[in-house]
């Protein structure tokens, strides 16, 4: 929520430059996630036992549901203002920076969990409690070194006067926000209800849909990438008044970025048993991953749409039209048809990717429909 408004707001007005403005929503943007991230951290420590028992899991899974999101979820704030660091870092050009400490950070999760899981050395095997201290601790670092990077690079950031920063700022950051909250807890909600009706398949139908899932990360992680800098991109080139240059080369972004997708996702497909028996040599698991991974080719395509489109949108300040048809289509497209196909016409899983990859698509081409019509233009910030 808070990102999203601080990056389209620095955006805007570095393009324009009004750098106090600028220096002034960073500061604000940091406080914001402070509180969020404490506010979050809280409802998971205290609600955490009763948010897993939303999902009707068998006791051990349960178990250790619960043990992971205590941790993790009580230290929801290193993770808000990493993400905060990140965004402020980016809308000032400094790209590679926050690339290489999320890097450095994933690998020192990937030792952390490996270290919890397999005992090297013969050190204690602390299981899923181990896992989630080394995604705390991975978190944190990562949080420290942005910070570093952010004094570091020079960036403005007047900290001690932020009693001073006009209430405006924190409503402009909270208006865009508070919009673009509502389509990521809506999206969250709605996977919860998809997971809900996946663990209703069975335990292997939930561990193929988890392998999936995180397997197509590695299809969208450049598409991603490339919605990202066109937003930031966006906001810069609406702030100096470039609308036409802006229009044009977000359709060129789009077609890169969709181009990349669908070759990772091809590639990925390919290599699926490879892949697959890196994690699990259940056939029964392997057969539903492999399925769903060959219908990643075809959703993976249509999420590049929102990655692309949607971002540079809420990057114009056109924020209300992709939520409002992110929210229908989300729950009237992916938890309905996962339902609908899933469970009452027994496709199972299947039926669920199936679902998901039709909400991309509606929605993919409506963004693009949005951004041809160039109406985003009229949401101009001041």
């Amino acid at each position: 929520m808070v990102s999203t408004g601080t990056s389209v707001l620095i955006g805007q007005y570095n393009g324009a430059a009004r750098h106090n403005d600028s220096a002034n929503i960073a500061v604000a943007s940091i406080y914001l996630g402070i509180c969020m991230g404490i506010i979050l951290g809280g409802i998971a420590f205290f609600a955490c036992g009763t948010i897993i028992g939303l999902y009707g899991l068998e006791y051990q899974v349960a178990q250790f549901g619960y043990d992971y999101l205590l941790i993790s979820g009580s230290f929801t704030i290193t993770v808000t203002l990493g993400i905060i660091f990140s965004t402020i870092l980016r809308c000032h050009g400094y790209s590679k920076s926050p690339m290489f400490i999320n890097l450095f950070a994933g690998l020192i999760n990937i030792i952390g969990n490996y270290c919890a899981l397999y005992q090297p050395f013969g050190l204690p095997v602390y299981g899923v409690q181990g896992v989630a201290i080394a995604t705390v601790l991975s978190q944190l670092i990562s949080a420290v070194l942005l910070w570093y990077m952010l004094r570091y690079k020079n960036i403005t950031l007047p900290m001690a006067s932020f009693l001073s920063i006009p209430f405006l700022f924190y409503k402009k950051i909270l208006r865009i926000g508070v919009m673009n909250a509502g389509e990521m807890l809506s999206y969250n909600l709605s996977q919860m209800v998809v997971i809900y009706f996946v663990v209703q398949m069975g335990t292997a139908s939930l561990t193929a849909f988890t392998y999936a899932q995180n397997i197509a990360r590695l299809s969208f992680a450049f598409a991603l990438a490339i919605g990202q800098a066109s937003q930031i991109q966006t906001s810069y080139f609406i702030g100096k008044g470039w609308i036409n240059e802006i229009l044009i080369r977000v359709q060129k972004y789009f077609v890169i970025a969709l181009i990349s997708s669908i070759s990772i996702a091809l590639l990925i497909y390919l290599c699926r048993f490879q892949i697959i028996d890196i994690f699990t040599q259940d056939p029964q698991v392997v057969m539903l991953t492999a399925g769903l991974i060959f219908g990643s080719i075809f959703l993976e395509a249509g999420r590049v749409f929102n990655l692309v489109f949607i971002s540079c949108l809420k990057g114009a300040g056109d924020i209300n039209f992709p939520v409002k048809i992110g929210i229908l289509s989300m729950w009237g497209i992916s938890a309905f048809l996962t339902y609908l196909l899933g469970i009452y016409f027994g496709f199972g899983v299947i039926g669920a990717w199936v679902a998901i990859a039709a909400d991309e698509w509606l929605r993919g081409v409506i963004m693009l429909l949005r951004w041809r019509s160039k109406k985003w233009t009229q949401f101009t910030l001041s």
